[in-house]
C-alpha cells in the first residue's frame, strides 16, 4: 500500500531526526530508566493529536507571527528544560531514587515531553507544511489510505524512539555515577543548544 509506505518512511526518518523530543527520550532513559524513556518516546500520540487537529483545520490560516511567538516560547522551554537536566546531573546517581523514579516520575517525564512537544514548532511546521496537505490528498482519495498513512507514520515516529530508549536504558546499567553524570550534563547541554538554535531560528518571525 503506498500510502502506508510513506508514512512508515517519513515516520522513520522524523524518529531518528535531532530535536527536543529525541534529546527527552534520551534523557529520560538515562536518568529514570527503560520506563520514562518509552513513555517519553510515546508523547506524540498525545501531542499530536492537538496539532494535527489544529493545523489541518487552520492550514492556510496561520500567520507567520504566530508561528514565530511559538518557536520563541518553545525555545525558552527547552532551553530551561535543558538548565533544569543539567543542575539535576550535579547529584544524580544510579542509585533508585523513589522520589524520582517509579510510576509517578515516569508519568512526570511524559508531561514533560508532551509540553515540549506541543511548545516546540517543528511539528506545527511538519503538519502544515508537507503532512498536512499530504494526509488531505491522501485521505481525499482514499479514506483508508489516509488511515493507513497516518498509522504507518506514528508506528515508525514512535517505535524508532521507542527502540532508542531501551538501547539508551541498556547501556545506563553499564555506568557508574560519574559517567551517569557527564552523560547527563551532555544530554542537558544539547538540549540548550537545541533551543537555542530554535530561537535564532524563528525570532525572525517576530520582527
Amino acid at each position: 500500500m503506498d500510502a502506508l509506505g510513506w508514512g512508515l518512511g517519513l515516520g522513520l526518518a522524523a524518529s531518528i531526526s535531532p530535536g527536543p523530543l529525541l534529546v527527552l527520550v534520551v534523557t529520560s532513559a538515562l536518568r529514570s530508566g527503560w520506563r520514562a524513556g518509552v513513555l517519553t518516546a510515546c508523547a506524540p500520540l498525545l501531542s499530536d493529536a492537538v496539532v494535527v487537529a489544529v493545523t489541518l483545520l487552520l492550514l492556510d490560516r496561520l500567520p507567520g507571527r504566530a508561528l514565530g511567538v511559538l518557536g520563541v516560547v518553545g525555545a525558552v522551554f527547552v532551553v530551561w528544560s535543558g538548565v533544569r537536566t543539567v543542575r539535576e546531573a550535579r547529584a544524580a546517581s544510579l542509585t533508585p531514587d523513589t522520589s524520582a523514579t517509579g510510576f509517578g516520575g515516569d508519568v512526570s517525564a511524559l508531561r514533560r515531553a508532551v509540553a515540549v512537544n506541543l511548545l516546540s514548532p517543528h511539528p506545527w511546521v511538519a503538519w502544515a507544511t508537507a503532512l498536512g496537505p499530504l494526509t488531505i490528498t491522501t485521505w481525499r482519495g482514499s479514506a483508508v489510505a489516509g488511515a493507513g498513512f497516518l498509522v504507518g507514520f506514528y508506528l515508525t515516529l514512535v517505535g524508532g524512539k521507542v527502540v532508542i530508549a531501551l538501547l539508551v536504558a541498556r547501556g545506563r546499567r553499564r555506568l557508574r555515577d560519574p559517567g551517569y553524570r557527564r552523560a547527563l550534563v551532555a544530554a542537558g547541554a544539547l538540549l540548550v543548544l537545541v533551543g537555542v538554535a530554535m530561537g535564532v531560528e524563528f525570532a525572525g518571525h517576530l520582527a
